[in-house]
C-alpha cells in the first residue's frame, strides 16, 4: 500500500503527466465546442468516443491524486480537489440519466476551468480575486447602495421618456450596471438629454462615483492582496 501511495505521489507531481491532463482538458473542451456545430455521423461518432475516453482518464488522473494523499481529510481539504471532483463525477452520468440534459453539457464544459488547478499562476490569481472579494464586501454593498439610489431617481425622472430604459426599477438598474462598465452610455443618456438637457449631471456623477472612485477602491484592494501574497 505504502509502495502504490509513493508511486501515485510520483505520477502527480511528475510535470509529463501534469502537461498531458491539462492537453486533455483543453482537447476536452475543443471538443464540446466542435458539437455545437452540424457535423458528419462519422464525426459525431468520433467525439462522442473520445468523450467517453476523456471521463475514463480524468477518473484515473482523480484516483492517482486521491491515493498520493496521506489520508482522505488531506484530499479534501483542499478547495480545488472538490471542485474537481464534482466535475469528474457530474461527467459518469449518463445524459439520458438527467431531466437536464443542458445542466450536465455545461458541466463538462466546466472541466476547461479544471486547467487553473494544475497552473499554480492562474490557481493564485484566482485564489487572490476570492480573498479581494472577501476583504471587499462592503465595498460590493455600498456600490448596490449607491446604484439603487440612482436607479430609483432614474425611474422617476425618466421612466416617461420612450426609449430611456428606465420605465421600471429592474430596468433601471441593468441600465445602470451598463453605465457603470462606460459601454454605451452616452446613447443613454442623449435620449434623456434631449428632454431634459441637465440629466447629464445624472450620468456624470454616477460614473464619477460608482465606475471610477469606487471601483478604483476595489481594485486597490486586490493589488494590496496579491502583494501581501507575493511578499
Amino acid at each position: 500500500m505504502k509502495i502504490l501511495k509513493e508511486r501515485c505521489f510520483e505520477i502527480k507531481q511528475s510535470r509529463q503527466f501534469q502537461l498531458f491532463v491539462a492537453i486533455i482538458i483543453i482537447y476536452s473542451s475543443l471538443a464540446i465546442g466542435v458539437n455545437t456545430y452540424e457535423v458528419n455521423p462519422i464525426t459525431a461518432q468520433i467525439l462522442s468516443i473520445s468523450d467517453y475516453l476523456i471521463t475514463i482518464i480524468f477518473l484515473i488522473e482523480l484516483c492517482i491524486r486521491f491515493a498520493a494523499e496521506k489520508n482522505i481529510k488531506d484530499f479534501f481539504s483542499d478547495g480545488w480537489n472538490i471542485f474537481d471532483t464534482i466535475i469528474v463525477i457530474s461527467s459518469l452520468i449518463p445524459s439520458s440519466a438527467s431531466e437536464s440534459i443542458l445542466i450536465l453539457r455545461i458541466l463538462r464544459l466546466l472541466r476547461l476551468l479544471r486547467i487553473v488547478s494544475f497552473i499554480p499562476e492562474l490557481r493564485s490569481m484566482v485564489e487572490n480575486l476570492f480573498r479581494s472579494l472577501a476583504k471587499s464586501i462592503y465595498i460590493l454593498i455600498l456600490i448596490f447602495l449607491i446604484t439603487y439610489i440612482y436607479a430609483v431617481l432614474g425611474v422617476q425622472f425618466f421612466s416617461e421618456i420612450e426609449g430611456s430604459q428606465f420605465s421600471s426599477l429592474g430596468e433601471s438598474l441593468l441600465t445602470l450596471a451598463q453605465v457603470a462598465t462606460m459601454s454605451g452610455w452616452e446613447d443613454v443618456m442623449a435620449t434623456a438629454t434631449n428632454i431634459y438637457p441637465l440629466a447629464w449631471i445624472y450620468f456624470v456623477s454616477y460614473i464619477f462615483i460608482v465606475g471610477i472612485v469606487v471601483l478604483n477602491l476595489f481594485i486597490a484592494i486586490l493589488v494590496e492582496v496579491v502583494n501581501k501574497k507575493l511578499n
